[in-house]
């Protein structure tokens, strides 16, 4: 899951927020259930509507975005959440079956400060743990030294 120190930071925080957005329920489901099997807390929305009105009650400590949504698209998403509501460091992962490379996506993504562009074929739930809870533990570390000053 992470070395043992960024663990033991985590624990020091309690479980670990994700949200992920993905309007495929079955596919949600089964990374809901892996990453809850490792100790997260998990959030699913379906689509931009739902996720927005979620996200304006509780910032999460990662996010990760399905490429292709009902109405919106995961760079689209991206963009509001940088812009709109001004979560520059917020850790997002773009987990997706789209080929993004054809139509300019996955430099848009990585434009916007996301971390990775992971092919959902190729990321079981353990791997995306993993790419979560590195990209988690650092948030929280600076976050804990930030709170000392």
């Amino acid at each position: 899951m992470g070395s043992s120190a960024e663990v033991r930071q985590a624990e020091a925080f309690g479980p670990a927020f994700i949200m992920l957005v993905d309007d495929d329920a079955e596919v949600a489901e089964m990374y809901r259930i892996g990453l809850e099997a490792r100790g997260f807390r998990v959030s699913i929305s379906a689509g931009a509507d739902a996720f927005f009105e979620e996200i304006a009650r509780k910032v999460p400590d990662a996010l990760v975005l399905d490429y292709r949504l009902p109405g919106m698209t995961g760079v689209d998403i991206l963009r509001r959440v940088r812009t709109e509501l001004e979560l520059v460091d917020l850790p997002v992962f773009v987990l997706s079956n789209f080929l993004g490379d054809r139509n300019g996506a996955i430099d848009r993504v990585f434009e916007l400060g996301a971390l990775a562009w992971l092919r959902k074929p190729l990321t079981p739930p353990d791997v995306l743990a993993r790419r979560l809870m590195q990209a988690i533990g650092r948030k929280r570390f600076a976050r804990r030294i930030d709170d000392r000053d």
